[in-house]
């Protein structure tokens, strides 16, 4: 762990360098306030993400049951550092907002998270399997409430790959602290968003494994974090977000558009992320309210 948020420290510092040049143009401005309309921000982080359990109905040829009280978890180490040479299996977010006015942030971010099944657990079982279906765990027929070891009957269902949540979130900032120079302050963060679901699924069931890449869903989501900003362009932000998603949709084969997966869950986020402020408008040197 405490590898990680070194690398964290040693990315930071990159990011810092390389946008640099492009703050330092901005210095004319006589005051800077990070909350002022008209100021961008582009951030990176990581994260470590918690599931709900979940009701998981799975449709195909020769198939349709569902899995009922199934606990989800993510299958990725928490805060683990991006593999760039596998860049689409990464959990990560990137966000980039835009104040639309004084306190007021508009930003589209991209959330980039993994879960699966949790290995080990025993749920109900409610549907129908045909008998050429199962070869492994010989399911046949009609079930209701059928108790089964998922590990034993070689179900497994995940985004080991990544699952990516794009949205729009509304945010408010509110100054908590500041120094006199504005060097160091502390600002609020809160808002809401709403946003798409795209999939990268695996399943595995009756000795096959299946996956696919597809549009998979929507969901909403409520945060809330802190954000310490550096030297007026730089920040750290530490934040907290709950999302209720919908998985309308995840298809699992390439060339059977019936076969897919659907669930309604909740996601608990925790994320640091490092960003920079880049300010487009001058301010006079103070805080007063611009009448127009």
């Amino acid at each position: 762990m405490a590898k990680n948020y070194f690398s964290l420290i040693r990315i930071s510092i990159l990011f810092i360098a390389c946008f640099s040049p492009l703050l330092l143009q901005a210095q004319n401005a006589k005051a800077k306030n990070s909350t002022f309309a008209g100021n961008f921000n582009f951030s990176i982080g990581l994260g470590s993400n918690f599931y709900s359990k979940s009701n998981l109905q799975f449709s195909g040829s020769g198939y349709d049951f569902s899995l009922d009280d199934v606990a989800l978890w993510q299958n990725s180490p928490a805060f683990s550092m991006p593999d760039f040479s596998k860049l689409l299996s990464n959990q990560y977010n990137i966000s980039v907002g835009y104040n639309i006015r004084r306190g007021v942030n508009l930003s589209l971010g991209i959330d980039r998270l993994k879960y699966g099944i949790k290995p080990g657990q025993t749920v109900f079982l409610n549907g129908y399997v045909s008998s050429e279906m199962d070869t492994v765990s010989n399911l046949s027929g009609q079930y209701t409430n059928e108790l089964i070891n998922l590990d034993s009957a070689r179900i497994q269902f995940g985004s080991d790959v990544g699952m990516s949540y794009v949205s729009i979130e509304l945010n408010l900032m509110q100054n908590l602290y500041r120094t006199k120079r504005r060097n160091f302050v502390v600002n609020a963060i809160y808002g809401i968003g709403a946003g798409v679901l795209h999939t990268n699924s695996t399943f595995n069931f009756g000795g096959f494994e299946e996956s696919k890449s597809s549009l998979s869903g929507f969901g909403v989501n409520a945060n809330a974090g802190l954000r310490f900003e550096f030297f007026k362009y730089f920040y750290l932000q530490p934040n907290l977000s709950a999302a209720f998603l919908d998985q309308i949709g995840v298809y699992t084969h390439q060339n059977a558009a019936k076969n897919k997966v659907s669930h309604f869950f909740g996601a608990f986020n925790t994320t640091i992320s490092a960003g920079v402020i880049v300010y487009l408008k001058s301010k006079k040197d103070c805080d007063c309210p611009v009448w127009n």
